[in-house]
C-alpha cells in the first residue's frame, strides 16, 4: 500500500516526506509530552498550595467555628479573599452541617464553565474530633491559560527545532544520497543515449561510489561496444564488398563455363559427346551451388534472403536435383533414386529455387557421407497434418548415420556432427544451417533420423499450393499388352521403376540378374510369348552390359529384341550407345525419371511413334520470328561476349555487341535495336550510367527495353539495377531458357506485332 501510494514519486520527495514528517511527529510527541508533565506538574502544586491553604483556615477558624462565631469566620474569609484572587467560593459547615459562614463570587467574577473551576473540602477536626468542614472553589482558567500559553510555546519550540534538524538531515541526504544517485542517473541517461560522457566522480556511501564505479566501467564497456559496432560495421562492409567482388569474379568465369558448355549442347553432337557435356555441365553447377551457398549465408545473416511463390513443375525438379548429384553418387557405386509418390499433386506453387537448393544440400550430404549402398530423394504427403498442401521433402541414406546426441547441433552454422569427419569428407559445415534457414523461411520445418553406421534420413515439409497441370505434352499411346523385362539388382531401383511402367498399364517382369533374365527370355521366346522390351542395368554384379549384349546379338532367338540400356553418367561404354549399336534402340540414364522412361518406352516399343515435338515448320515459324528482333549486347568480357552471342544465336536473334555503355549509346543511337542486354561494371562507361543516359534521351512515348546482364548476385544489385532504370536483371551463369523468356516477356508487343505483319497481304505491308 505504501509503495503505491510513494509509486512514481521523485526520491527528493520522498525524502522530504518521510524524514520531514518523521521528525515533525517525534517534535510534535515531545511537546505533547512536555504539555501532559507540566500540567500535571501544576495540579498537583496546585493541590498541594489548595490543602496547605484550607488546613491553615481551618486551623486559625477552629475556634469560631467550634463556638460558632460567624463574624470571627467572616472576618477570616475576607482575608483569604484578600491574599488569593481566584477563590471564587468559600463555605464554613459545621459538624451538624448547618452553614456557619459562605461566601461566592458576584455572576460577572464566575467561570465560564463548570471545568475552570476546582473544588476543594478539608474537615476541621481537633484531636481526632469531627467538629465540621470547609469548602473552597478556585477558578483556574488564569493557571490554564498560562500552561496553554507555555504549551504553544513549547509546540513552537519544537516544530522550529525539528524544521531545524529535518533541514540539516535533508541537506545531508541530499549531498551523499540524492545528489550521487541524480549524477548516477544522468550518467545512466547518456550511456543510453550513447552520447560520450566523462568518468563519474562520486564522493558518498561506499556503496553509492561502488555503484559509480560500477556505473563507470558499464560506460567503459559500452564505449569498447561501439568501437566494435564500428569495427563489425566496417568488417561487414568489408565481408559484403568482398562477397561482391568474389561473387563478380567467380560467375564471370562460371558463366563462361556453362555458357560454352550450352553452346556446345546445342550443336550436333553424338549421345557420346552430349553425355560428356552433360557432365561437365552437372560439375559446372555443383559449383555454382557452392558459390551461391556463401552468397545465401551472406543474405541470411543480413535477413535480407526473399522467396518466391510461383507455379512449377515438382516432378521435374526432384529429378533435376537428382542429376545434379548423379555423377558423384555413381563414381561411389551408389544407386540413386528418385520417387515422386503418385498422389502428389505435379505443379505446385512456391520457391523451386529454394527447394532445389535444401534438396541438392541434402542429397550432396548423402553422397558424401555413404560408400556404399543407396541414396532416395522422395516426395510425399505429409499424413497426420491438417493442410492437404502439406508435402514431405526426404532424403534417406545407408551411410555413415549420426549420433542421437549430435543431432541437435547439425543444423548450426559451421557445425559437423564429427569434427573428425570434416578432413576425411571435406565440407564447410554451411550446407544444413542454410537449409534449415531457408525451410524455415518458406514457413516449414526441418530435421532428422539417423542411426550411427546404419544411415540417415534428413527431410523437410513445406505447404505447397497445388495448382492445375498443364496440358500433357506425352504422347497418348495404350501400352496395355505390352511385356517388359527388367533387369535391376538393386530392390529399390527395381521396385521404382516397376512402378512407373505398371503405371502405364505395361505388364513388366523383374529379375536380379542376367543369368537368370537370359533364361527367362529363352522361355519367352519357345512359349512364342516374347518381350517386347528389356529394360537392364548396365552395371551388373554377375555381368557387364555390353557383355550382355553381345550374348544377344549371338543367339538368333533374340533378333528381334529391343534393348534399352540404363546407364550411369559416369559410364562412356561405346556398345551401348544407339548410334553405335542398332539393337540398342534408346539409352537412358540413372536415376530413370518417369518422363524420360515414357518417351524411350514410347520410341522403342513404337518406332513408329515419336515423342511430341515441335513440328519443322513451328521451328522454321519460331526462327523466322525471332530473326526479325535485334538484341544489343553491351558487355566488355570477350568470353562473356561469346557466350551471349552464341547463346542468343542459338535462340535465333539477330544480334551485335558493343564493348562498354558509350559504345553501346552511340550503336543505339545509329541503329535499330529491339532490346539491350547491359554488362553493369564496364571501363569508359558502366551499365548503371549508360541506362540513366539512355533513360534521359529517350523521347515521350520512347521506352528501350534494359536487361541487367551481371555477375552481381548480392543483396540489392537487383534493386540497384531497377533504380538506375533497367527493366529486369538476369545473373550470370544464365541459362539460354532463361534469357529466352526474358526477351519474350519484354517484347511480348513487338512480337505480336510481327505476328499480325505475318498474316497481312503484300499490299497492307506496303501502306
Amino acid at each position: 500500500m505504501l509503495a503505491r501510494f510513494f509509486k512514481n514519486w521523485p526520491l527528493r520527495r520522498q525524502i522530504v516526506l518521510v524524514i520531514g514528517f518523521t521528525i515533525l511527529l517525534v517534535g510534535v510527541v515531545g511537546a505533547e509530552f512536555v504539555r501532559t508533565v507540566e500540567r500535571d506538574t501544576f495540579e498537583k502544586n496546585f493541590h498541594y498550595q489548595t490543602e496547605k491553604l484550607v488546613a491553615m483556615l481551618s486551623a486559625t477558624s477552629l475556634d469560631a467555628i467550634v463556638s460558632e462565631d460567624r463574624p470571627v469566620l467572616q472576618t477570616t474569609i475576607q482575608q483569604l479573599l484578600e491574599n488569593d484572587k481566584d477563590v471564587v467560593g468559600i463555605r464554613v459547615i459545621n459538624e451538624y452541617g448547618e452553614t456557619l459562614a459562605s461566601w461566592y463570587s458576584v455572576e460577572g467574577n464566575l467561570p465560564a464553565s463548570a471545568d475552570s473551576t476546582i473544588d476543594f473540602a478539608h474537615d476541621v477536626t481537633l484531636e481526632g474530633e469531627d467538629f465540621g468542614h470547609i469548602e473552597l472553589s478556585w477558578n483556574v482558567d488564569k493557571q490554564r491559560a498560562e500552561i496553554n500559553d507555555h504549551a504553544r510555546k513549547i509546540y513552537l519550540y519544537a516544530i522550529g527545532i525539528s524544521s531545524i534538524l529535518a533541514l540539516i538531515v535533508l541537506g545531508v541526504i541530499n549531498s551523499l544520497v540524492i545528489s550521487p544517485i541524480s549524477l548516477i542517473h544522468e550518467q545512466l541517461q547518456l550511456l543510453q543515449a550513447n552520447k560520450a560522457t566523462g568518468t563519474l566522480d562520486i564522493a558518498a556511501s561506499r556503496e553509492l561510489m561502488h555503484l559509480g564505479s560500477t556505473v563507470n566501467e558499464l560506460g567503459n564497456v559500452l564505449e569498447l561496444r561501439k568501437q566494435k559496432e564500428i569495427e563489425l560495421e566496417e568488417a561487414s562492409k568489408a565481408k559484403s564488398e568482398f562477397l561482391a567482388n568474389m561473387s563478380h569474379e567467380l560467375r564471370t568465369p562460371m558463366n563462361g563455363v556453362l555458357g560454352m558448355l550450352s553452346i556446345i549442347n546445342n550443336s550436333d553432337l553424338n549421345p557420346e559427346q552430349r553425355q560428356q557435356v552433360s557432365v561437365a555441365t552437372s560439375s559446372g553447377r555443383s559449383l555454382l551451388t557452392i558459390i551461391n551457398d556463401i552468397l545465401d549465408f551472406s543474405k541470411i545473416e543480413a535477413g535480407k534472403l526473399e522467396f518466391e511463390e510461383i507455379p512449377f513443375d515438382l516432378v521435374q525438379l526432384i529429378e533435376e536435383t537428382a542429376d545434379v548429384v548423379a555423377e558423384s553418387a555413381y563414381k561411389k557405386n551408389l544407386e540413386l533414386i528418385c520417387e515422386v509418390d503418385q498422389d502428389v499433386h505435379s505443379t505446385v506453387i512456391g520457391d523451386p529455387t529454394r527447394i532445389r537448393q535444401v534438396l541438392t544440400n541434402l542429397s550432396g550430404n548423402a553422397v558424401k557421407f555413404t560408400n556404399d549402398g543407396e541414396i532416395i530423394i522422395r516426395v510425399e504427403a505429409a499424413y497426420g497434418e491438417t493442410s492437404a498442401d502439406r508435402l514431405r521433402f526426404s532424403v534417406s541414406d545407408t551411410g555413415v548415420g549420426i549420433k542421437e546426441s549430435s543431432l541437435e547441433n547439425i543444423f548450426q552454422s559451421f557445425a559437423q556432427a564429427d569434427g573428425s569427419t570434416t578432413r576425411k569428407y571435406g565440407g564447410t559445415g554451411l550446407g544444413l544451417a542454410i537449409s534449415r534457414q531457408m525451410v524455415e523461411g518458406m514457413g516449414g520445418c526441418i530435421g532428422a533420423i539417423s542411426k550411427l553406421d546404419e544411415g540417415s534420413q534428413f527431410w523437410f515439409e513445406l505447404n505447397l499450393e497445388k495448382v492445375d497441370r498443364p496440358a500433357t505434352e506425352e504422347v497418348d499411346v495404350d501400352f496395355t499388352g505390352k511385356r517388359v523385362l527388367l533387369i535391376e539388382a538393386n530392390d529399390s531401383a527395381r521396385s521404382h521403376v516397376e512402378r512407373l511402367m505398371q503405371a502405364h498399364n505395361i505388364e513388366v517382369h523383374s529379375k536380379h540378374s542376367v543369368a537368370h533374365a537370359l533364361s527367362q527370355l529363352r522361355e519367352a521366346a519357345k512359349t512364342d510369348a516374347p518381350y517386347d522390351l528389356v529394360l537392364f542395368n548396365a552395371q551388373l554384379s554377375d555381368m557387364p552390359g555390353e557383355v550382355f549384349v553381345r550374348c544377344i546379338e549371338a543367339d538368333p532367338s533374340f533378333d528381334n529384341v529391343k534393348l534399352v540400356p540404363m546407364t550411369y553418367v559416369t559410364q562412356q561404354i561405346e556398345v551401348l550407345y544407339p548410334h553405335h549399336n542398332p539393337r540398342i534402340h534408346a539409352q537412358i540414364s540413372k536415376p530413370v525419371k518417369a518422363r524420360e522412361l515414357h518417351q524411350v518406352l514410347v520410341t522403342s516399343i513404337f518406332s513408329h511413334v515419336k515423342a511430341a515435338e515441335p513440328t519443322v515448320a513451328d521451328d522454321e515459324a519460331k526462327l523466322n520470328l525471332y530473326s526479325k528482333i535485334r538484341i544489343l549486347v553491351v558487355e566488355d568480357n570477350p568470353v562473356n561476349q561469346a557466350v551471349a552471342l552464341g547463346m542468343i544465336e542459338n535462340i535465333g536473334f539477330d544480334v551485335d555487341v558493343a564493348d562498354n555503355g558509350r559504345e553501346g549509346l552511340d550503336k543505339l543511337a545509329e541503329e535499330h535495336f529491339d532490346l539491350v542486354l547491359m554488362d553493369c561494371q564496364m571501363p569508359v562507361l558502366d551499365g548503371y550510367a549508360a541506362t540513366r543516359e539512355l533513360r534521359a534521351n529517350e523521347k515521350d512515348g520512347e521506352h528501350k527495353p534494359v536487361v541487367a546482364l551481371t555477375a552481381n548476385a548480392m543483396t540489392g544489385d537487383e534493386d540497384k539495377c531497377l533504380a538506375a532504370g533497367m527493366d529486369d536483371y538476369l545473373s550470370k551463369p544464365f541459362e539460354p531458357e532463361a534469357l529466352e523468356q526474358k526477351v519474350v516477356t519484354l517484347l511480348a508487343d513487338v512480337i505480336s506485332d510481327l505476328e499480325s505483319d505475318e498474316f497481312k497481304s503484300p499490299m497492307q505491308k506496303a501502306a
